[in-house]
């Protein structure tokens, strides 16, 4: 009895034996699971870096001129000064291309007169080789473009000042001499755009045609920013800078004796030497008949290359006065 109960004994514990074995397994096992689902924390910060550094080399910033403006991004000035605009939902199309030329006027270093007043104390000086600076151009940009509307709401009237160096003389024949008229003609589907020194200043002024809807749609899309009914503003861009803002400026820093670097006429004196003297008689000839100031220029090089010597020091005394 004794050995028939121990074996029954047995039998019954063998089950319960493997049974816990199995259990145990099962455990090992979903552990082990586990712990390969479960990553790292170095390595989900890792994986989660990457992906900010991504996400941050994708958002392009934002461009500093209106001729890089898309669809999706617009320099800041432009949406600060058209946001002050937002609500004019009936304003003409002729109207929306005069404040983009104003935005042009602003990259190029013009300025409404008013505003220049206003924010004078605040504008950064901008050398005569330059003329786009954008911490201007931002600060500008958050006043509204000041103009007058007249001819029955066909013709915007602005003031506009150039602006120089902090080291630009102040006298009344000077500052007179920095301002002009921008105004701006519908003419059926053209606006007529022209930029004019104001009297009593005889020199000329620029003007350019434009297509209004080449630039501006006459249609609005719902829910969607002012900026996109703008098109081919690089080329808008070009154009006004070509025609008109930037031959205005060379005409006025001339007439003020300033220096245009980096140009032909505003080089250092020992450059001319250097660039002449590859020219022979009847190209130095050529040259001469540009202006007085190269005629001087060409004149000493010849000068000097029939002298054999070096420039006389009177060509670095009266290199300015001619």
């Amino acid at each position: 009895m004794s050995d028939a109960k121990s074996e029954i004994e047995g039998f019954i514990a063998i089950p319960t034996t493997s049974g816990e074995q199995q259990q145990q397994h099962q455990q090992n096992e979903q552990q082990v699971v586990g712990t390969k689902d479960i990553k790292a924390p170095d390595q989900v910060g890792k994986t989660q870096r990457k992906r900010l550094i991504e996400e941050k080399s994708t958002q392009e910033p934002n461009p500093l001129v209106l001729e890089h403006a898309t669809l999706q991004s617009v320099p800041q000035h432009m949406e600060k000064l058209l946001n002050q605009y937002q609500e004019c939902h009936k304003m003409p199309a002729a109207e929306w291309l005069h404040l983009l030329t104003y935005l042009v006027a602003l990259e190029s270093g013009f300025v409404e007169e008013e505003t220049f007043a206003q924010k004078r104390h605040l504008i950064e000086p901008v050398p005569s080789f330059s003329s786009f600076h954008a911490l201007n151009v931002r600060l500008l940009s958050e006043q509204p473009a000041k103009y007058s509307v007249c001819f029955n709401d066909t013709a915007y009237v602005m003031r506009l000042r150039t602006l120089l160096d902090k080291h630009a003389p102040e006298e009344s024949s000077l500052v007179s001499a920095l301002q002009s008229r921008l105004m701006a003609i519908t003419l059926g589907d053209q606006l007529m755009i022209t930029l004019s020194p104001v009297p009593p200043s005889k020199q000329p002024g620029y003007s350019i045609s434009l297509s209004i809807g080449r630039y501006v749609l006459n249609v609005q899309a719902k829910n969607k920013p002012i900026y996109h009914r703008f098109r081919k503003l690089d080329e808008l861009s070009y154009q006004l800078k070509q025609h008109l803002f930037h031959p205005m400026r060379t005409q006025q820093l001339m007439q003020m004796e300033m220096k245009l670097q980096p140009s032909l006429l505003g080089l250092p004196d020992d450059l001319y030497f250097e660039i002449f003297r590859y020219l022979d008689k009847s190209q130095l000839n050529v040259v001469a008949r540009v202006n007085r100031h190269l005629h001087f220029y060409s004149k000493e090089v010849e000068r000097k290359s029939v002298k054999g010597g070096k420039l006389s020091s009177g060509f670095y005394r009266n290199c300015w006065n001619p």
